[in-house]
């Protein structure tokens, strides 16, 4: 058979093979960027105050403690800036360290559950290219640590029951990793994990599985794992810890929404289809498949279940909640990588069989057709946007690559060569890469506050706080270190809060500025608005000293009325 190639190769091959391939995609030139507002430099700021507060085990921000999220991503992130200093690519490192991992694991899972190395290797070849995960593994964020860890609490709980004669391991790993993922961003850690291998045990009839010493030890694990924390944190901060933890954090999410326009019913659905970007037409005869496997009680139908639970385990928790980001569904993303690969793999033993693959085939036919359309938008977006695209040259250079693997995908789609049509999808993401890479120039000053950081220090040494707009705040406090106030007229404010001043009125703002005399302000266009008209008729005069990417230097000084 054909398949020959994948099985006769060894599993450390593959996984060396998956781990470079990974390192390109998730780590490689993760230095190239500074780092990003708002989100980046938030949890940097709070490994930088931890570090400098000798502080391992309590968050701070802003010089204040702060419990969005528990300590151990914080730990990591601390740990990296301790050893190595700070920089965008050590701050980085760990996520897309975990992301590599959680390759690794997404080829164990699928192994155990397929003995099939073909398709192991697709799930890991799928998941590490998909554009969410691209996205996560090369962010500061806890989103991916979060997820390899939940993975391998899974994995673990598939291989005690896969394997009888590891069943006391695998239950107690299953908890233990359940427990250091409640220790990275919250009870979540457990309900996941927990969940998904009870509906599969109750789906089986086979609840008695866990009705032995193993799992009594293993909750024993948990408990003096994710205890200790949470008790200090109480013990020291007493109802700030109860409020911000449980009652801010956890609870506050399900009944108000952090970004409203993003609670809607399809919000997951959608992030799940075309989070899995350049794979996301393998969607559709994927889904015809699982139901065709578990309407005729084909040999997978149990390990499909499982996959399926583990979706319906981390949508469950989600979906009901207010508070919708793509990177909360993002749990799932391993077993729909690897749904995508057992319908890749079964559609390639078909055609092995002599059998057709139209599903297969169309879905080739399909990223041809959505590849000329992205090329021939960029081109001519390029033709006609020309003046507003300082250098065409890295577009140009993208649309090229993806017309090259879109030729690839036809030519090897129509010589029935499937397994080289599927794998040249990945070329879309290498493509995207290549871009960024390229842009980077033009892509810096819009997605990070650096650059205008650097123009108000060489501008403005004094220690006077600085007025800045919401989304900025972050990357201003973090690349100048100074005291920073917030400007956000008719504002919410921040959904978990920070302790500096939030502005949300004209009078605030105004009674702010009369305090001292020469303001700065690193603030949006709209917010330069809003200052025009609140400084209107008043004794200021308001000058714009730089702008860059979207980020304008204000300088406002108070006027003196003279007394004679």
């Amino acid at each position: 058979m054909k398949n020959n190639f994948f099985e006769r190769r060894k599993h450390s091959t593959l996984l060396l093979f998956l781990f470079f391939f990974s390192y390109f995609i998730l780590m490689f030139g993760n230095g190239i960027i500074s780092l990003t507002h708002p989100d980046e430099v938030f949890y940097t700021q709070s490994a930088k105050e931890m570090l400098e507060r000798h502080s391992w085990f309590t968050p701070y921000i802003f010089d204040e403690i702060q419990f969005e999220k528990p300590f151990l991503a914080f730990a990591l992130f601390v740990m990296g800036i301790k050893w190595f200093g700070l920089t965008p690519f050590v701050a980085r490192f760990w996520p897309a360290f975990f992301g590599i991992i959680g390759v690794g694991i997404t080829y164990w899972i699928a192994w155990m559950l397929f003995k099939s190395k073909r398709l192991a290797f697709f799930a890991g070849v799928i998941l590490c290219t998909s554009f969410i995960y691209l996205s996560l593994a090369r962010a500061v964020l806890t989103d991916m640590i979060f997820t390899v860890i939940i993975a391998a609490s899974i994995g673990f709980f598939v291989f005690g029951y896969w394997y009888p004669q590891y069943k006391n391991r695998g239950i107690i790993l299953w908890l233990c990793f359940s427990a250091f993922a409640v220790l990275t961003k919250g009870l979540l850690g457990v309900c996941f994990p927990v969940s998904i291998a009870l509906f599969y045990l109750f789906y089986n009839k086979d609840l008695k599985f866990l009705l032995c010493k193993a799992t009594v030890c293993g909750l024993f694990f948990f408990i003096g794992i994710t205890l200790p924390w949470h008790m200090v944190m109480y013990q020291n901060h007493g109802q700030f810890f109860l409020d911000e933890y449980f009652k801010n954090v956890h609870f506050r999410r399900l009944f108000e929404a952090e970004h409203l326009r993003l609670n809607r019913w399809y919000f997951y659905p959608a992030v799940m289809f075309f989070g899995f970007m350049p794979w996301f037409l393998f969607w559709i005869p994927a889904i015809k498949m699982i139901v065709r496997n578990l309407k005729y009680n084909f040999p997978e139908r149990k390990n499909i279940a499982l996959l399926l639970f583990w979706i319906i385990g981390t949508y469950i928790f989600v979906q009901p909640a207010a508070s919708k980001l793509a990177s909360y569904i993002f749990p799932a993303f391993p077993a729909v990588a690897m749904i995508l690969a057992f319908y890749v793999h079964q559609a390639v033993m078909n055609v092995e069989r002599g059998k057709n693959a139209i599903g297969l085939r169309w879905c080739g036919y399909g990223m041809v057709i959505f590849l000329a359309f992205i090329v021939i938008s960029a081109v001519s977006a390029c033709s006609i946007l020309s003046h507003f695209i300082p250098d065409r040259m890295p577009i140009y250079l993208c649309a090229a690559l993806l017309a090259f693997f879109a030729v690839l995908i036809f030519i090897f789609n129509v010589k029935k060569q499937y397994v080289r049509m599927v794998l040249s999808h990945a070329g879309m993401t290498i493509s995207v890469l290549i871009l960024l890479y390229t842009a980077k120039p033009y892509i810096e000053p819009w997605v990070s506050c650096k650059m205008i950081s650097l123009k108000f220090n060489a501008m403005d040494q004094s220690d006077t706080p600085v007025l800045a707009s919401k989304f900025y705040v972050r990357g201003v406090k973090f690349y100048t270190g100074r005291d920073m106030v917030v400007m956000d007229i008719n504002g919410k404010g921040f959904f978990s809060p920070h302790p500096i001043p939030f502005f949300k009125t004209d009078w605030e703002v105004l009674q702010f500025l009369k305090q001292r005399p020469r303001t700065y302000a690193i603030v949006k266009e709209g917010d330069v608005l809003d200052l025009q008209r609140i400084l209107r008729g008043q004794a200021f005069s308001m000058r714009q000293m730089e702008t860059i990417g979207g980020k304008y230097i204000i300088k406002i000084d108070k006027i003196e009325k003279n007394i004679l």
